[in-house]
């Protein structure tokens, strides 16, 4: 299989995804251009690709070996899970020699996919109210389950071989997903190990919860999975970053939009398992939820989840939507790049923490500002593994003590009359970003505290 992969996608096609090359001198055969490896800071040009020998080597992080290597480092898989991946991508792997659990999940989809086209109501949702597309629908393999699909086994072990992968029910054999549009969940390496579900918007109350996901099964771990990460696998690499959102159909809308490297949480929320899988495929993550109350008690939650994990060198921010406003409804009526900025100018991880609590604290006097370090301190302690980041998250705190104090000061004396708010606005702010890049040793004494000395008054 090995060599029909090598032979089906030559090294140099598939590095040019990621990088423009050049001719190597006089040499035809060689081709020279910037590493494709995030993780390499390639300034100069120091990836090299034979495309008569159908392989590539990098003189600056050592990285060489085939287009299954390649996409190994690329995707942060081991070479055995991108060889069959690749594999599948190509259409050079047999679907036959899939065992039989990884058999019957991956001809459920496919009937699943097929049923779609037939139920009118559901595929009208999709494509006019959803806005998604028929290649969209075909990428993500989406489906419709009636219910009945594995009532008919005649053979107790096929039986209960639906039942273990979470196709079926075991009270009643009916299909777990009856009566929703289905989007099937991959693993890194591609394959179907579950399903979530949708129901079909209806005039009629119809029981049951909007949205479900399978039952946990020895190939579905909720916790250890996010819908999209097959798909968006060659989008992060190039992007060098991964943008998380909350639903399904967000991350289709923003794939069918041009924006590659979504995903979703498969849970309510993000947990160390989460961030665990989002940095091994990438440093530099991005958390884009509504702007609602929900969105931001979210945000929150996902943020303090990464604290298990987190290192010095990873990135996270939180980029919130306009409040009732989803990702795909946004990128649908402001496209990709205005999408793409948003979560640009997202907050970073240390300051949203501080912002979000410093509501809680009155900091116009010096028992809020000391109750809320205090607070501060004790956040940065939850990220253990991550030095440089506590140090941030305590110093944003100084920073909102001391703006808050000068706001304080200018209003209580009334000079705040004689400013323009938009001025004061910017200063403050701009007091608020120098103070937070100080470290520890050039913040000013007493910084959360009253001033020492009152200035003699003019």
């Amino acid at each position: 299989m090995v060599q029909r992969i090598k032979d089906k996608l030559p090294i140099l096609e598939y590095a040019s995804r990621f990088t423009e090359f050049k001719s190597r001198g006089d040499r035809s055969d060689e081709h020279v251009g910037h590493c494709p490896d995030p993780s390499h800071e390639d300034k100069g040009a120091s990836f090299y690709v034979n495309s008569s020998k159908n392989l590539f080597h990098c003189h600056g992080c050592g990285i060489s070996g085939n287009v299954i290597q390649l996409f190994a480092v690329l995707n942060g898989m081991d070479q055995e899970e991108a060889k069959f991946t690749l594999g599948r991508e190509l259409g050079v792997f047999n679907e036959r020699h899939l065992d039989g659990p990884e058999a019957m999940m991956s001809r459920a989809a496919g009937r699943f996919y097929d049923q779609l086209q037939k139920k009118d109501d559901a595929l009208n949702y999709l494509t006019n109210v959803r806005c998604v597309s028929q290649e969209s629908i075909e990428r993500f393999g989406i489906g419709f389950c009636w219910g009945r699909e594995f009532m008919d086994f005649t053979d107790v072990s096929q039986q209960r071989m639906a039942i273990d992968t979470g196709l079926a029910r075991e009270d009643s054999g009916r299909s777990y997903m009856a009566g929703r549009i289905v989007f099937p969940v991959r693993d890194r390496g591609g394959r179907v190990v579950g399903f979530a579900g949708r129901l079909v918007p209806s005039e009629f109350k119809s029981n049951g919860p909007k949205y479900i996901n399978s039952p946990d099964t020895a190939w579905f771990k909720k916790s250890e999975l996010l819908y999209g990460a097959y798909e968006a696998s060659a989008g992060i690499s190039k992007a060098g970053s991964v943008v998380v959102v909350e639903g399904y159909l967000d991350v289709i809308g923003l794939h069918q939009a041009g924006v590659t490297n979504a995903v979703a949480v498969m849970g309510a929320f993000a947990n160390d398992t989460t961030y665990k899988n989002l940095w091994d495929m990438t440093k530099r993550v991005v958390f884009c939820l509504d702007g609602d109350i929900a969105g931001s008690k979210g945000s929150m939650r996902a943020a303090m989840a990464a604290a298990p994990s987190m290192k010095d060198g990873c990135e996270i921010s939180i980029a919130q939507l306009p409040e009732g406003m989803d990702p795909d409804e946004y990128v649908l009526k402001f496209g990709a790049e205005a999408f793409r900025s948003l979560c640009d100018r997202g907050v970073p991880l240390s300051r949203y923490l501080m912002e979000s609590r410093s509501i809680d604290f009155d900091l116009n006097f010096p028992e809020g500002r000391a109750a809320f370090l205090a607070e501060a301190n004790s956040v940065a302690e939850n990220f253990g593994e991550a030095p440089m980041l506590r140090e941030q998250i305590v110093a944003e705190a100084r920073a909102l003590n001391a703006a808050a104090l000068v706001d304080f000061a200018l209003k209580t004396t009334g000079l705040a009359e004689n400013v323009e708010p938009r001025v004061l606005k910017d200063a403050i702010a701009l007091l608020q970003r120098r103070l937070a890049m100080m470290t520890p040793a050039q913040e000013p004494a007493n910084s959360a505290q009253e001033p020492q000395q009152r200035a003699p008054r003019p």
